[in-house]
Order: C-alpha cells, then structure tokens, then sequence
C-alpha cells in the first residue's frame, strides 16, 4: 500500500539541508525514545500497568478478551509480545481468571507464576514508548509541510523534551496511544473530506479504528468528525450547498464508522464470545452488566441492543460499558478539596501546574505572533490556515469540552491529546512568514531551552514534574496527587533513599498506593494501610518513633473511608478501640487468636482493620500539616517522627 505523500514524503534528494533536518529529527526522536524508556528503568510499575501487561499477554496466547477489556485492546496486545516470545507461565486455573477478577489475576502472573516481572514490564515499556516515536514524526512532518525544516525541527524537538510525554511513554499503559490516534484519526478523516478518494478513505478508516481500539475514549471521534463535516461543508457557496455538503460528509463518516467496526472485529478475533477456545469456564465479569446498567440511564438501552444484534463483540462492549459507568462518579482530590463528582477547574489547573513554562510562553508566543501575521495577510491566507489546522484545532477543543465536564478528575494523561496542536504552533515561530521572524524564531529557541532545562531538572521523576510557577515537583503533592503525582512508581527511589539515610535499628513504617510489591525492591517496612492488590494477613503493630514514608494519594486519604472532616463520631469510635487495643494486640495475628472461634475473630479482625485505619488518619491529619523531611521522586513523602510528634497526632483529643 503506497504511502500518503502529503504527510510521509520525506524530501532526502534536494539538498545537504534536507538531510541534515532529517538526521537531526532522527536524532531527537531517538533521544526522546532513550530519555523515556532509560528512566523507566529506574521506576517500580505503577498501578495500572500490570493488568494491561497481564490482559495483553491473554489476548495473545489464548484469544481470551474476559479481563481488562476497557483499557485499550490495541497497546495491551502490544504489550503481550515480548511475553509470547519469552514463554511464560499463565494462571489460567485460578479462581479469579474464571472470574475476570483481573487484579488477582495479574498478581498471580506476575508473583506467583514464576515469570520475569522485570524483563515483562520494561520491554512492554520499551514498546509503549514507540507510541510517543510516532507522533513525533507526525509533529515534525506537518509542522515541516506547513513552514519549513526549522518550524518542523522547532516542534519536534518542544516534543522531545516534554516532561509529560516522556513520563507517560515510559509506562505501559493506554494513554499515549489514546492521545496519538486522537490527533491522527481527524487528521486522515480531514484529508478524506478533501480527496474523497478510495485510498484516503481506508486509510481514515483504519486509523479510526485503531483510535478506537487504543481506549474507549476514542468515541471522541464521533463529535470531532461531526464538526469537521460541518466545517468542511460551510467552505460551499450558499446554505443550499452546505447543506448537501455537510448530508455527503456524514455519509462518509458513517462509511469511516463502518471500516472503524471491521478493524474492531478483526483485535477481537471477529468472534463475539471473549472466551477463548479451549479456555476454562467464564462465570462472569467482575462487575456485572446490571450494576453498570444502573448507572447509565437511556446510554445502557443503546449497549443492550447493541449486545442484542452483536454489533460488536461482546468484551469491547462490556470496556466501554465500564468506562461510562466508572465515568459517573470517581474520588478526586484538588488543593486540599475532595469530589466524587470532580471539578470544571480540575483539567485547566493540572495543565498550568504540568506544562513547562517554556511551552506556555511559546505557545503564548505563537498565538499573538499568528494572529497578527494572519491580520496582515491577504483574505485567501487566513483560509489556508485555517483549513490546514482545523483537525487539529477540532481535535483538542473536543478533548478540553469533555474534560472540563468530566467526574473523572484523577489524571493530567486524560488531557494529552491536547498537546500536539500546542507543538506544532510553537514550532511555527520559525516560520519565515511570522511577522517578526527573527525575533520569534530566537525566542522560540529560549523558550525551548527553558523547557529542556525543566525537564532534565526532574529527570527520572518526570511524572512528578510540576512548574516552578506552583512551586515545583517538591509541592505538587499539596496540588493533585493519583496519576498525576503518584502512580506507585517510586519503591527503587525509596529503596535507595533508605539505603543511605536509614539509621542502624530505626523503625521503618510504609503507606503505599501502588500495585507493586515493596519486598521486591528492597523496602521491608511495617505495613500501614496501604491501596495495594495483596496484603499480609492482619498483625498487630504500634508506632514507635522512626521513618514514615508515605505515599501522596495516601497521606491525603483520597481512596479512605476517613477522609473529610474528623467527626465527633469517629473520635468517639477512636477512643473506644484505643481503650481496646490493649486486648486487640493480644489476639490480633498471634497463636491466641487463632484458637479463637471463627465469628470472634473475625470481628477482632475487624475491629483492629478500623482502629488501624483511624490511628493512620489522625497521623496523616497531623502529618499534612508540616513539611516532609525528604521524599522518593516527589511521590513517597519520608517524616522522621520523634514520641512527642506521634504523641501530638494520636492522642485523643
């Protein structure tokens, strides 16, 4: 299949320049792809990466679509690759596979199988970050088409240096996929509507369903291409026109949703069924249709029909019944607030606080510097320019609508489909046709000094990176914490930090969010109540005076029942099983308590779970309120706590 001219010719034959532009951006992409995949190998996998890296590996060897169906079919098998080629143990006869309980599942295939935990994560990695390799190229090219080598090089390399870039291609996960084919499916769906030819057109459609099977986010294309054929069409001469343009338009789409659909069949193996053949039993989804039903009004009438005639297979539909109906409601944090619903200010605020102060300025920059250049051109330039960025224009504008109404305010990578356009204005401040070329193209290299200079001040931690402006990665903490901050991707940073800071006999405590293992990385701490995929079985355990290391999401109890305001209530329920503890040290975890009866010490468990999580409470509450003495790559924040300071949280008041 020959390739799209306008957008992958590559002009090596002209002249000496030509080829150096092309080794130079050569250079930055190849650079971009190390600085990732090299810091990744300084990071414990975050929460979500081993289930993608569990559920690739099943699509793979099995063709089973029973777990982990809503995050993205395509970079999960991706991410299974490197497990085929390696041979690896698969707990297909546990209890939770049968159940789609993916959680347990993962734990299994990556604790208890035998499997090389390590090699398995870094490689899917490696591979996530060839993602990131590929909308740079698309930000080079059309930045390059568009201006010239310097506005291609310029925007390229803003890419290549971006801290949130760089921290999310290091990361097996979906949303740097889902950010890439946000940008490119509008793109070929654009060139579409100009050529309407028959090549154009299965390229648009392949590339949306890609778009849709990277994340079910990828229904963003449908109110994206909506507004590209009404664009397109408004370019006819008289509403008559128009109108006809824009009933053709729609035509097409629905043409690009028709090819979109066979490319979803064709990852699902064009079977219905996500069991695989000659796999175990599936009893059921972990949670099941009804539940997700409930919380989805006349949206849960159009999947029913839609498993009803089988318009697509059934784990795909069940994905993205997941994702609107975990959509509905999630726990945030925002500068001390908590929501279940989120905020309209949480997207806009995450952005300010994460994007480096070189790319605002630039992008500032770029704004004034284009509208003016396109006041003083003649009437057909404005057009141009327009009809060259519209999808990229409709592409973020539709990505910022949907995030300022969203509940789900957990993440900065919900909103890095945003970017791209923001990469190529920038590079356009070395266009020969800016109004003051000179000067701009100068700045534009400033500023992008100023941003590499950002991104290699936090280098490995570039998911922790937050502008000097909010006070840096040392405070972003008090900011956003989730994905945003604290992934779980820390455990080696505390390791080593223990390593040399650690006095001989000290006490070491752990509160940790994450689904890594923290005996994996050398960190043998007493387990405070952590948000992890296994925990050891209850024991008893006091605070004695030592090293605190606390997780972000933790120390502000976002996932905690005890979050929010400290109840008479609970100080009364505090008080009760402090007056008990001395009987719950005795029982909880020891030979005693397991001669107790089966109802007596389960409710000793019990009693001890809440007394635990209460006494974690009042030490987090006094804790938020003074600074951290150190901290592991900004997210495992490390308090050298005396008696007096323990005494001072934990006394009842």
């Amino acid at each position: 299949m020959p390739l799209p001219r306008f957008l992958l010719r590559l002009p090596l034959t002209r002249d000496w320049r030509d080829l150096a532009a092309t080794a130079l951006a050569t250079l930055l992409l190849a650079l971009f792809w190390w600085q990732a995949v090299s810091a990744s190998f300084e990071k414990s996998h975050t929460s979500d990466e081993l289930p993608h890296i569990t559920a690739g590996y099943a699509y793979d060897r099995f063709q089973d679509f029973r777990i982990q169906p809503e995050n993205g079919v395509l970079p999960q098998r991706l991410f299974g690759i490197p497990a085929l080629i390696e041979g690896v143990h698969f707990p297909m006869t546990d209890l939770d596979w049968r159940r789609s309980l993916y959680w347990g599942t993962a734990w299994d295939y990556f604790y208890a199988s035998g499997n090389p935990t390590e090699w398995l994560v870094l490689t899917a990695r490696a591979l996530n970050a060839l993602f990131g390799v590929a909308l740079g190229v698309f930000i080079y090219l059309v930045a390059r088409r568009w201006a010239g080598r310097g506005s291609g090089l310029l925007a390229l390399a803003y890419f290549a240096f971006c801290p949130n870039f760089l921290a999310h291609a290091a990361l097996a996960t979906s949303d740097l996929a889902i950010a890439l084919f946000l940008v490119l499916a509008p793109w070929f769906f654009w060139r579409h509507l100009d050529r309407r030819t028959v090549m154009s057109g299965l390229l648009a459609g392949l590339v949306s369903g890609l778009a849709l099977t990277a994340k079910h986010s990828g229904i963003l294309l449908a109110p994206m291409y909506l507004l590209l054929a009404a664009a397109e069409a408004w370019t006819a001469l008289g509403w008559s026109a128009r109108l006809r343009r824009f009933a053709a338009n729609l035509g097409l789409a629905v043409v690009q949703a028709v090819a979109a659909t066979a490319v979803i069949w064709a990852f699902f193996c064009f079977r219905y069924d996500p069991r695989g053949p000659g796999t175990p039993p599936f009893e059921a989804y972990a949670w099941t249709w009804s539940e997700m039903y409930a919380l989805l009004g006349i949206k849960a009438n159009l999947i029913q029909w839609a498993r009803a005639v089988h318009l697509l297979p059934e784990a795909y539909l069940y994905g993205l019944t997941n994702t609107l109906a975990g959509a509905t409601s999630r726990p945030a944090f925002l500068a001390g607030e908590y929501s279940e619903q989120g905020w309209w200010q949480f997207f806009p605020t995450v952005f300010l606080a994460k994007t480096t102060l070189g790319l605002l300025a630039a992008s500032l920059l770029a704004v004034v510097s284009g509208t003016i250049g396109l006041q003083r051109l003649s009437t057909p330039e404005p057009r141009v320019w327009w009809h060259r960025l519209a999808p990229l224009v409709v592409s973020a504008g539709v990505v910022w609508i949907v995030a300022l109404s969203s509940k789900l305010n957990i993440g900065h990578r919900h909103i890095l489909a945003v970017y791209p356009v923001l990469f190529v204005a920038t590079g356009l401040l070395a266009a020969p046709g800016s109004p003051w070329p000179r000067a701009t193209a100068l700045a534009g290299v400033l500023f992008l000094g100023m941003e590499a200079a950002e991104s290699f001040s936090v280098r490995p931690h570039y998911l922790a990176f937050f502008n000097r402006a909010v006070g840096g990665p040392e405070h972003g903490y008090r900011l956003v914490v989730d994905s945003s901050l604290d992934w779980g991707q820390d455990l080696p940073a505390l390791h080593r930090w223990i390593e040399s800071n650690r006095r001989p006999g000290e006490p070491l405590y752990l509160s940790f969010f994450g689904s890594a293992w923290p005996h994996d990385y050398g960190v043998h701490a007493v387990e405070l109540p952590s948000i992890n995929v296994s925990h050891e079985p209850p024991q008893w355990h006091t605070y004695e005076p030592g090293l605190y290391c606390i997780s972000a999401t933790m120390l502000w109890e976002v996932y905690q029942r005890e979050k929010g305001p400290w109840t008479a209530e609970r100080e009364q329920r505090y008080r009760a099983l402090l007056a008990a503890s001395p009987q719950l040290a005795l029982t909880v975890g020891s030979p005693a308590g397991a001669a107790l009866p089966a109802v007596e010490r389960r409710q000793q468990e019990q009693d001890y779970g809440e007394f635990d999580r209460l006494r974690f409470s009042r030490l987090c509450r006094y804790l938020r309120g003074r600074e951290p003495d150190a901290s592991a790559g900004y997210s495992i924040l490390i308090y050298r706590l005396s008696a007096a300071e323990l005494r001072a949280a934990l006394a009842p008041r």
